[in-house]
């Protein structure tokens, strides 16, 4: 039986660097560049048949607005939504996408969930696009806390 938190752990998760980028920084600088480290939380959607199993997502603290692949389209039943171009780093690249509202929740390693969230999300016009979960509708809603020596971090909900 899950119950509301306020305050929920997730782990630090490791990742490697592409073997051109390490060969790179190692003919460079003579380092071995290390790890880099992503955020990813679970996050269930309310759609159009109930709640959606979670789903692992990145929590980008660079992202505007959170970013899904076209399928959501049909798994959130989206009828009303707005045509943007979305752009990240560089804006030369753009992503056609609907930017629509929805209902969510996040649920951490030990089950307990957020409060539900209604918030901003991005669906590509495409297939091919990492789920991404930005700051709109959804930052101003908890603290983020990271603790780097465990290797954790924390969605406080206020």
């Amino acid at each position: 039986m899950n119950r509301l938190y306020s305050k929920l752990a997730y782990r630090i998760a490791e990742t490697e660097f592409n073997p051109e980028v390490v060969s790179s920084v190692r003919k460079v600088y003579g380092l071995d560049i290390g790890r880099g480290y992503v955020y990813s939380v679970s996050v269930s959607f309310k759609g159009k048949d109930g709640w959606t199993d979670p789903f692992w997502m990145v929590y980008d603290t660079g992202a505007v607005v959170s970013l899904l692949p076209l399928r959501f389209s049909e798994i959130l039943g989206v009828e009303k939504y707005a045509s943007i171009k979305l752009t990240g780093i560089s804006p030369e690249m753009e992503i056609p996408a609907r930017l629509t509202r929805t209902v969510l929740k996040f649920t951490d390693l030990e089950g307990k969930e957020s409060p539900e969230i209604k918030s901003w999300v991005a669906i590509a016009e495409r297939k091919n696009v990492p789920l991404i979960i930005g700051l709109k509708g959804i930052a101003d809603k908890h603290n983020f806390i990271v603790n780097a020596r465990e290797k954790k971090f924390y969605l406080e909900f206020y």
